[in-house]
């Protein structure tokens, strides 16, 4: 938006306090002018938010015609007549598709709230809670494979109470968790053996992530930091600054943005940085509370931040622009205060799964760039639903989906 200038001349001396009365105006002007550009800006942000609603609606409009076609057609191969298709509504009240998936078991091992879940090679899950330790467990074998963490001979506890767990993706085997005792720890799954205690935070370590060609890895803290480590050495290599309040997550940004990682903050802010100079390349604002989750699909070349605020953003990671914002405030009844903690997308980009606080997750299909506007739900925990990761079924080569809870569980969800 071009800005306000003006520069006036003239050939006569001009008295003082006329250069003040001329000065006087052109700032009142400029004020004015200045006002007007945020009035614009406003009504642009309102006329782009009401046609991501429009979209939505006739993205909506378009998969319930798909569907209307599907069930004629399975009707006419039944021998039935056609049968009278209700239009389905949008927001509180709407009636909800059928889920295409089911819950195959309650996984309960440990005896506090489980903060985080990531899928892992085998068919394993793996778990990580506040009582300080990381389950994996084997969902062929339905039991627990091995426990990382616990007390030490003398009986301390290894680790603090954990917030977050993935695996590296370079080296499976490999497997980080991020603690309230301010350290990042490194296991080696073939051994059990602890790799390495990473000490560089000075508060709590909420997140974790790997990068998917390189041997480094994120995490986000309460100090206000974003660290990028190499996790072979076990090592710093930088630090990122410039947040103002906690930072909660992190993601790197794919092959496609391979020197690029965001960061999510409870300033309301996500920041995505150039970690070979640590220089911030774009800031992003859209929601207004605590942003919680964060993660990158490659498949569309977009970034999804989930807040307690309610909304899930869909982020363009060439433009760094806000797609969509969906309200998931909306999705259904008693969803009046819900809030969105991490978020996930499926391997094939076509799924976005949010962890909320109404004990429920949210499955939301991608479809021509664009969220479904009436999300699919899984419901049965019972407290905050924190953490949600996908797998595949070996044998069936559908998708699986892991959900963690403060209720002291996980829940294993399986694609019909």
């Amino acid at each position: 938006m071009a800005e306000f200038t003006a520069q006036i001349s003239s050939p006569d001396p001009v008295d003082p306090d006329t250069a003040q009365a001329f000065d006087g105006v052109l700032r009142s002007i400029e004020g004015a002018v200045r006002q007007a550009n945020a009035s614009i800006a406003q009504l642009q942000t309102r006329v782009f938010e009401e046609e991501q609603r429009n979209e939505n609606h006739r993205q909506r409009t378009k998969d319930l015609e798909a569907e209307i076609r599907q069930l004629r057609q399975q009707l006419g191969e039944d021998g039935g007549q056609d049968a009278p298709i209700g239009t389905a509504e949008v927001g509180p009240g709407a009636e909800k598709p059928q889920t295409a998936f089911h819950l195959e078991r309650e996984i309960a091992v440990h005896n506090a709230p489980v903060h985080s879940v990531a899928m892992g090679r085998g068919n394993v899950v793996a778990s990580a809670s506040w009582d300080a330790t990381v389950k994996l467990y084997n969902l062929a074998t339905q039991e627990v494979v091995q426990t990382l963490g616990g007390k030490d001979a003398a009986g301390a506890p290894i680790m603090g109470g954990l917030y977050s767990v993935a695996f590296a993706r370079t080296q499976p085997d490999i497997l980080g968790c991020t603690s309230a005792d301010k350290s990042v720890y490194l296991w080696d799954l073939k051994t059990g053996g602890l790799i390495h205690k990473l000490v560089g935070h000075q508060d709590e370590v909420n997140g974790i992530d790997f990068h998917n060609i390189q041997q480094v890895m994120v995490t986000a803290s309460d100090d206000m930091k974003a660290i990028i480590w190499d996790f072979g050495e076990g090592i710093t290599l930088r630090t990122l600054a410039k947040h103002t309040k906690q930072v909660y997550g992190a993601a790197f940004l794919g092959s496609e943005n391979q020197y690029c990682v965001a960061t999510c903050c409870f300033d309301q802010r996500t920041r995505i940085f150039d970690m070979r100079d640590k220089q911030l390349v774009s800031e992003l604002q859209h929601h207004t509370d605590d942003v919680i989750g964060i993660d990158y699909s490659g498949r569309h070349n977009v970034l999804a931040t989930g807040s307690d605020d309610g909304m899930v953003c869909i982020w363009d990671a060439k433009k760094w622009q806000l797609r969509q914002a969906v309200n998931t405030r909306v999705a259904g009844t008693d969803l009046a205060d819900n809030e969105v903690k991490r978020v996930a997308w499926s391997a094939d980009g076509e799924m976005l799964a949010a962890a909320c606080s109404s004990g429920r997750v949210l499955l939301y299909k991608m479809s021509g760039g664009v969220l479904s506007s009436v999300p699919d739900e899984l419901a049965g925990h019972q407290d905050c639903v924190f953490d949600v990761a996908w797998g595949t079924n070996p044998q069936t080569g559908k998708k699986v989906l892991v959900s963690a809870s403060h209720d002291h569980t996980s829940r294993i969800w399986h694609e019909a």
